[in-house]
């Protein structure tokens, strides 16, 4: 998220860094990057940085409906990174760094976790379209996370492809002259999607069909990252790295492999649709609630936009 969350005082996080990780002295620098989390770069007393991750649990509805289920499900994931890490050996793997009780999530007010990483330089993301060695990069981390052992996914949960918000975007085409909540990007947003009706009720048909029709269980279930993107995919210093591993879990290997166009076309299809929908019900979701104009409110119209209007959609 690039704005601060408004009910989370950063003295709380300082607390919540000393007790859970031991750590004095800290300096907090806020880092307005990313999507679906809090970012801070931390400095502790020693002069050590360090990269801490606050998720706010009532807006991953991909985890959960409420937040004690969304906290369950994100610490099973960022365990199956630190698991993948220590036990698969996968040196590009970014995982957390456990607290004092060996855990590697600590909450903080009534809805919040806190990660707490290890600094790794400033981190140079990929470009949106990718080089022939990132790409190559990015083949060979995802056939070494599909090719890991079955042990190590002891902590990880069965994904299924589906639309977390597709309710929001249903009522939405359901009655397209209703006002939206209000915000500088309401009235723009609603008209794209009464413009693109159709054709996003074409896409909800689709997925139906494509779900219905797949048998998800001839497909080998294999340990996915789930956002293999090119903002996830980073280098520090000469090596390349898979960041945000909160939608790690267990699903056919097009969950990922639809990113870089391989994989079974029925299944890569289906995955691509829901990436898609999720997109655009996101986008949807935020744009009808009532926003101001920042850089989290502009992030979703472009999103809105380009969910609708990019062919081929990729994240790429």
């Amino acid at each position: 998220m690039r704005t601060r969350p408004p009910d989370l005082a950063e003295s709380d996080l300082i607390v919540a860094l000393t007790n859970g990780w031991g750590l004095k002295d800290v300096d907090l620098e806020h880092l307005p990057i990313g999507a679906g989390s809090h970012h801070w770069r931390c400095t502790d007393g020693k002069g050590t940085r360090h990269f801490v991750t606050v998720d706010d649990l009532d807006r991953k509805p991909f985890l959960g409906e409420h937040a004690a289920e969304v906290f369950e499900h994100l610490r099973s994931a960022l365990e199956t990174a630190r698991t993948l890490r220590s036990d698969a050996e996968l040196d590009f793997v970014v995982s957390p760094l456990d607290n004092v009780d060996g855990e590697v999530l600590t909450r903080v007010g009534t809805h919040y976790a806190v990660a707490f990483y290890p600094f790794l330089g400033d981190p140079q993301p990929f470009r949106k379209v990718l080089t022939g060695g990132e790409r190559t990069a990015l083949v060979d981390m995802l056939g070494r996370l599909h090719g890991s052992s079955p042990g190590v996914a002891a902590t990880a949960r069965v994904i299924v492809p589906s639309v977390p918000l597709r309710e929001d975007l249903e009522n939405a085409l359901r009655d397209l002259d209703a006002d939206w909540a209000g915000g500088p990007y309401s009235g723009p947003a609603r008209s794209m999607v009464a413009r693109n009706a159709g054709l996003i009720m074409q896409w909800l048909e689709r997925f139906d069909e494509l779900e219905a029709g797949v048998d998800m269980t001839a497909a080998k279930p294999v340990l996915t990252h789930g956002e293999p993107h090119s903002g996830n995919i980073v280098r520090s210093r000469d090596r390349f790295l898979l960041v945000d591993w909160d939608t790690a879990g267990l699903a056919p290997a097009e969950r990922d492999l639809w990113m870089i166009g391989r994989g079974d076309p029925t299944l890569c299809e289906l995955y691509r649709l829901r990436w898609r929908l999720d997109d655009l019900s996101w986008c949807v979701h935020e744009l009808r609630s009532a926003h101001r104009q920042d850089e989290d409110s502009e992030r979703a119209w472009r999103g809105l936009c380009s969910s609708i209007e990019r062919e081929p959609f990729t994240r790429d």
